[in-house]
C-alpha cells in the first residue's frame, strides 16, 4: 500500500474518512470479532434497533430514498453506492430516534463522573466518564470546517466554554459532527448543561442533564450543524427560564 504525508504532525488537520477504516482493523485486532458484529453488538447494547448495516439488497423497513441535485440544478434520485468498503466511515444506517439515544448514552457517561454522592443510586455510563472527557478533549491546530470555534478531537468537533467580555458574545461547550453520503446529510449535536457544585456535591441532579440535537437529511451536502445548534440553543434557553 501506498502512504502520503499531508502535512507534518501537529501542524494542520485534515479529515479523513478511510482514517475510520483504518480504525475499523484495529477494533477488529482488539476485540477479536468482525467490526460489523462488534458494531451490530454495541448498537443492542444501546437500544438502537433502527441502526443497521446500509446493505443494498436487504430489505430494510423504512429505509429512505436519497436525493442529489443534477447538473442543471434539479432534484434526482440518488445513484446506486456500495457502503460496504467503508462502513466505519459511512456505512450505516440510522434514525433520529437511535442517534437521540446515542446521544444521551454518551451525555449520561460524561456527567456521571461530575455527581459526588449518588449513595449508589445511579447506573454506570456505557462509558466510563474520563473516556468521554478524553474523546471531548479539543486538539491544537485542528479547526473544522462547518464551525469556526471548533477543534477537533476524537470523532468529535468540540467547542469549549469561553467568554472574554461581560454582556458579550458566550460560546458554550458542546460537542458534534456531521455526516455526509451520496444523497444524504446529518448531524449529531450535544449540548451539556452546565451542573453547578450545589447539585452535583449533593446529588441533586441526575444524568443526562442537557440538549441533543438530531438531524438527518436525505439530501446531499446540506450544511446542518448551525442548524442543529440554533436549535440546541433554543431549547437551552427555555430549560434556563423554567
Amino acid at each position: 500500500p501506498l502512504f502520503f504525508v499531508v502535512f507534518l504532525q501537529g501542524s494542520q488537520f485534515l479529515y479523513s474518512t478511510y482514517g475510520f477504516t483504518l480504525l475499523s482493523a484495529v477494533v477488529e485486532r482488539v476485540s477479536g470479532q468482525k467490526f460489523t458484529d462488534y458494531m451490530l453488538k454495541m448498537f443492542r447494547d444501546l437500544d438502537m434497533l433502527s441502526t443497521v448495516l446500509d446493505d443494498n439488497e436487504a430489505m430494510i423497513y423504512n429505509r429512505a430514498r436519497c436525493y442529489v441535485y443534477n447538473k442543471k440544478g434539479r432534484l434526482a434520485n440518488a445513484p446506486y453506492v456500495d457502503n460496504s468498503y467503508k462502513w466505519a466511515g459511512g456505512g450505516f444506517l440510522s434514525s433520529v430516534g437511535d442517534l437521540l439515544k446515542f446521544g444521551n448514552a454518551l451525555l449520561y457517561s460524561y456527567q456521571a463522573g461530575q455527581l459526588k454522592t449518588t449513595n449508589g443510586k445511579l447506573l454506570p455510563g456505557y462509558l466510563k466518564p474520563d473516556t468521554v472527557a478524553m474523546m471531548w478533549t479539543p486538539v491544537p491546530k485542528t479547526e473544522v470546517s462547518w464551525d469556526r470555534d471548533g477543534k477537533y478531537a476524537m470523532a468529535w468537533a468540540v467547542v469549549e466554554k469561553k467568554q472574554q467580555y461581560g454582556c458579550c458574545r458566550q460560546q458554550r461547550h458542546y460537542a458534534s459532527h456531521t455526516g455526509g453520503a451520496v444523497g444524504a446529510s446529518s448531524v449529531l449535536l450535544i449540548l451539556p448543561e452546565e451542573l453547578g457544585s450545589e447539585a452535583t456535591d449533593a446529588g441533586l441532579v441526575a444524568p443526562p442533564r442537557g440538549v441533543i440535537v438530531s438531524i438527518i437529511c436525505n439530501m446531499q451536502s446540506v450544511s446542518l450543524n448551525s442548524t442543529a445548534l440554533k436549535i440546541a440553543r433554543e431549547f437551552d434557553k427555555e430549560k434556563r427560564a423554567q
